[in-house]
């Protein structure tokens, strides 16, 4: 990489980073995620989830199921007229009611004393803790293991050939990646398209070029805005991990981790498809943007870059065969939906090394490509104000 794009790319990021509308898009979305992530834990700590008693708070239980033994300390023969009456005094927190048709209808009941809105309310498993406790003390050890539920069913997923089938935990980072991607896009679609037009629209870009080459105009505000999108996906992606590792121990979140198996060769691929692509979508967004002349005509691309790069999401179903189909094939080596289409089947591991690596060459060709004609074409017509009609071929 020359000086000269080298300055350009520097020039670009600083002049950037200096504007809020910069900041303001790049923490819009950290910002929202902060503020439900602590909606949610406030709510969340202050809701009942595990409702807790111990000797200070009053219970009476009205078994007239029979179920549960003398062994109970709030069995209660008084009447529940009685006991809601107790309630009412203070002298009761909690009664619960065992009804004679408790084993076909399976319904109890519980009284309290409502403070004011009560959404949620979880005291009633505390009939359901005393009544488990109940039934354990009566049985041995395994029977009560057994019936209380309190042991984990490990999942071993096996391929053909006996080993170890891990697919989940394999595609987890892949489709991870995939998704940065897709953000990536999203985020930075926009801007890749505008990077010349603004130039061309505010009449300086021939100016420009009487210092500096179109081509390390173009590369380097690509370099820039690539950093910068990285620098987006940055900011947006830390905090969502940092949430991560915070509720690391959660249940369904512990087990989602606890099946991530990290392939070396997998990742490596993922990765220099993602820079291939990323460049290769920041090349094809800079042509079109070259072959526009306004602000204007080139916003009304985005719409259909985004979808065209994205097609490959709409036939997920079709990636997750083992066996792909004509369809998954075309979006595999066509260059503007091969990326999603690579990362889809490197996550869901229906692809084998070699087509991996034909896949991202083409992506890597067509960004090259791509480049090329952005450069070409900003060459041409940066001082042509109407629409672009590049030659691709020489007049002899």
């Amino acid at each position: 990489m020359s000086s000269k794009t080298i300055q350009v790319a520097k020039y670009e990021i600083v002049r950037q980073l200096k504007k809020p509308a910069f900041w303001a898009a790049t923490l819009l979305i950290p910002a929202l995620i902060g503020v439900l992530y602590f909606i949610v834990f406030v709510s969340s700590n202050g809701v009942n989830t595990e409702p807790k008693f111990d000797e200070n708070t009053k219970i009476a239980i009205s078994d007239e199921a029979g179920i549960l033994s003398g062994q109970v300390p709030y069995l209660t023969t008084e009447s529940k007229e009685q006991n809601i009456e107790k309630l009412e005094k203070g002298e009761l927190d909690l009664y619960y009611v065992i009804p004679k048709d408790f084993p076909e209808n399976k319904k109890a009941e519980f009284y309290h004393i409502s403070e004011g809105l009560e959404v949620f309310n979880n005291d009633g498993a505390i009939l359901k803790r005393i009544l488990s406790q109940d039934v354990s003390a009566r049985v041995d050890d395994l029977d009560a293991l057994v019936l209380t539920g309190e042991y984990e069913v490990t999942d071993h997923k096996l391929a053909k050939d006996g080993t170890d089938a891990n697919v989940l935990g394999k595609a987890i980072i892949p489709l991870f990646v995939g998704a940065v991607f897709f953000m990536f896009v999203a985020l930075c679609g926009n801007r890749f398209l505008l990077t010349v037009v603004e130039e061309k629209e505010n009449r300086i870009s021939e100016m420009i070029l009487t210092s500096i080459s179109s081509k390390h105009l173009i590369v380097g505000k690509i370099v820039a805005l690539l950093i910068l999108g990285l620098v987006q996906i940055t900011v947006l992606v830390v905090p969502i991990l940092v949430m991560v590792f915070l509720n690391r121990d959660q249940g369904f979140l512990a087990s989602i981790l606890g099946m991530i198996e990290v392939d070396p060769l997998a990742v490596t691929l993922s990765i220099i498809l993602f820079v291939a692509s990323a460049v290769f979508y920041a090349g094809m967004c800079t042509f079109v943007g070259a072959l526009v002349s306004t602000a204007r005509d080139a916003s009304s691309f985005i719409g259909p870059a985004i979808i065209a790069m994205v097609l490959p999401l709409y036939f997920m179903q079709m990636f997750m065969a083992t066996e792909p189909n004509t369809i998954v094939q075309v979006f595999t080596y066509f260059p503007i939906t091969a990326p999603i289409a690579l990362m889809l089947r490197n996550g869901f591991g229906t692809i084998s090394v070699p087509e991996f690596c034909i896949g991202t060459s083409i992506v890597i060709v067509s960004a090259v490509v791509a480049i090329r004609l952005a450069v070409k074409t900003f060459q041409k017509n940066a001082i042509n104000f109407g629409v672009a009609k590049p030659k691709f071929m020489r007049k002899r």
